[in-house]
């Protein structure tokens, strides 16, 4: 939704639709705080970060004779990278990434192939969110630059769960809260290194940082699922990044926001119980439900 849509529905819902009694920079600030209320209360902003991930392809030659766009293959440690070239007087213009892939952990080999000659590329590569060898922790930060190639993206606010790849096998790390893997995990001064098999959150927050162990031994994939914070709107031109049907909720929060503002408690509160009800619809529209195996009880 653009900033515009948000502020016509707020002024809607404080019967201000000529912008007497709310000014748009005050709406403005209320609905961008709404917005991240959202986001953390429904953690609706989800992103899988991948370790290896290409994130641009820079075309180096554009060749001759290319009639029509070549197929991009891509060839190196990692998998499931796709791109599409684009053709301009007959040379490879530029070239898009569709899907970064993951577990390139060195940057993979661009080769062109179909109606045409020549041609070269080389592929910019994405590491942050992979292990660093000797090293036990990783920190939100280092994931904010991945996290920020999706549109409307600000930073890295927590992790739900953590995959690592072991060769072709994608292991999910477990999970523990701090003071157990303080006691059983951290136990040794000097710490084992391995392929990591439990994590943990120490900071949280935008700040936030995860211990891992055993402490990893070499450069690994890591496949993290995180929900994150949006950048705020300035215009129209800014990306939304919240999906609907969170959307929905939004402008009642903003709303509750102005009308306590103004010190006008009942209405305030009346918002406030219209926002929970949408995220709360918002929640139930959003998970799909759940059908056991129907071949269970069958011997």
């Amino acid at each position: 939704m653009a900033l515009t849509a948000y502020l016509d529905q707020t002024r809607r819902l404080l019967h201000d639709p000529s912008a007497q009694a709310y000014t748009t920079p005050d709406l403005t600030a209320f609905i961008n705080i709404a917005r991240r209320q959202t986001a953390i209360e429904g953690q609706c902003v989800r992103l899988l970060l991948r370790g290896g991930t290409i994130t641009s392809i820079a075309v180096t030659s554009g060749g001759a004779g290319w009639v029509t766009a070549p197929t991009v293959t891509i060839t190196g440690d990692g998998q499931q990278a796709f791109a599409t070239a684009v053709v301009t007087g007959g040379a490879i213009f530029s070239v898009s990434v569709d899907d970064g892939g993951w577990g390139y952990l060195t940057a993979p080999t661009i080769t062109f192939s179909g109606v045409g000659t020549g041609g070269a590329a080389a592929a910019s590569v994405d590491n942050s969110a992979s292990t660093v060898a000797t090293r036990e922790i990783l920190n939100f930060s280092t994931l904010n630059t991945l996290a920020a190639q999706t549109a409307g993206v600000l930073q890295v606010l927590g992790v739900m769960s953590i995959a690592t790849l072991w060769g072709a096998t994608r292991i999910v790390l477990q999970p523990m809260v701090w003071t157990m893997f303080q006691a059983y995990m951290r136990y040794w001064s000097t710490a084992p290194q391995n392929y990591p098999c439990y994590w943990s959150q120490y900071q949280q927050g935008v700040n936030g940082n995860i211990y891992l162990f055993p402490v990893p031994s070499q450069q690994l994939s890591l496949d993290i699922d995180t929900y994150c914070m949006p950048v705020d709107l300035a215009d129209d031109t800014t990306a939304e990044a919240i999906p609907s049907p969170w959307t929905d909720a939004i402008p009642y929060y903003a709303a509750y926001l102005a009308y306590r503002n103004s010190q006008r408690r009942e209405d305030s509160d009346r918002m406030f119980k219209e926002y929970t009800l949408f995220m709360k619809r918002a929640r139930a529209m959003s998970e799909p439900p759940f059908f056991p195996n129907i071949y269970w009880d069958l011997d």
